[in-house]
């Protein structure tokens, strides 16, 4: 894959692009992760030509506005990419790249012809990043909380003892909350992306009304995003939507998974343009 950069107002975006084929495929990493992340994708997919962009705080994007990244900026950037301009194209996202996913297939459907999801954020609200991106009181007790961390932590000690909160969820919280240089990254991470928030009723006509294919795929061990948020939004969309459950945790974005993600990808594309129902 290469590495390309664009100018949107004030930033530098860098996307990672591979292969030409006739089949556009856009991808969005996980947090704390890379346009890179898809580069392992590149053998398996001789017929695609993809797009992997780094977000905001990510990678060797540059992120210098002010303001959150709206929806349609994020759709502007992709437009800027001389690879895409107008044409429709796929997309894939792996955990927090399935809610930008989710989001920009809500706003423009037309545009999309297939939908891959990785372990994907976004089809489960998250009452806690509502409340600390949504709300003002939320803003700014997240804002302290990425300063001042030691209640949070003594809150989760709690949540755990009283079988709240599981271990996997304090080892991930941790990883995030412990380091200095991390809290900073995840509070302006999700502050950037808090437009970013799904609603999937919507998700759900927009696949019905435009007959688009979605496939999906879980670790069987994931215990931040559990099969269960698949399973429940497959339901009564099976004509549309197919799920796969892999016997992995929470990386399903890696080299060994490349085989999988290329046949869905496959499954994708020769499903996409059929007449809607």
């Amino acid at each position: 894959m290469t590495s390309h950069y664009l100018t949107y107002q004030n930033s530098t975006i860098h996307y990672r692009k591979s292969g030409s084929g006739p089949h556009l495929t856009v991808c969005f990493h996980g947090f704390g992760e890379f346009a890179k992340t898809f580069d392992h994708l590149a053998a398996e997919l001789s017929n695609h030509t993809i797009i992997a962009i780094d977000l905001p705080f990510h990678g060797e994007t540059i992120w210098r506005e002010k303001t959150e990244l709206s929806i349609n900026g994020l759709v502007d950037i992709i437009s800027l990419c001389p690879e895409i301009g107008e044409k429709p194209f796929g997309l894939m996202g792996y955990s927090m790249g399935g809610r930008v996913v989710l989001t920009l297939f809500e706003t423009v459907p037309e545009k999309i012809n297939y939908i891959v999801l990785i372990a994907p954020d976004g089809l489960k609200a998250n009452p806690w990043y509502l409340f600390a991106t949504q709300t003002f009181v939320g803003k700014n007790v997240f804002r302290y909380t990425m300063k001042n961390p030691a209640w949070f932590n003594s809150l989760l000690t709690a949540g755990k003892k009283l079988g709240m909160v599981n271990e996997s969820i304090m080892k991930f919280v941790h990883r995030y909350i412990d380091d200095t240089d991390m809290r900073q990254k995840v509070y302006l991470v999700w502050t950037t992306m808090r437009k970013f928030t799904p609603r999937l009723s919507e998700v759900k006509s927009s696949i019905r009304k435009n007959n688009t294919p979605v496939y999906l795929i879980f670790g069987k061990y994931d215990r931040i995003i559990v099969p269960e948020f698949g399973e429940t939004f497959v339901k009564n969309m099976e004509q549309w939507c197919r799920m796969e459950i892999l016997d992995a945790g929470h990386q399903v974005l890696h080299p060994r998974y490349a085989d999988v993600i290329a046949r869905a990808l496959a499954y994708c594309t020769d499903h996409q343009n059929l007449p809607p129902v």
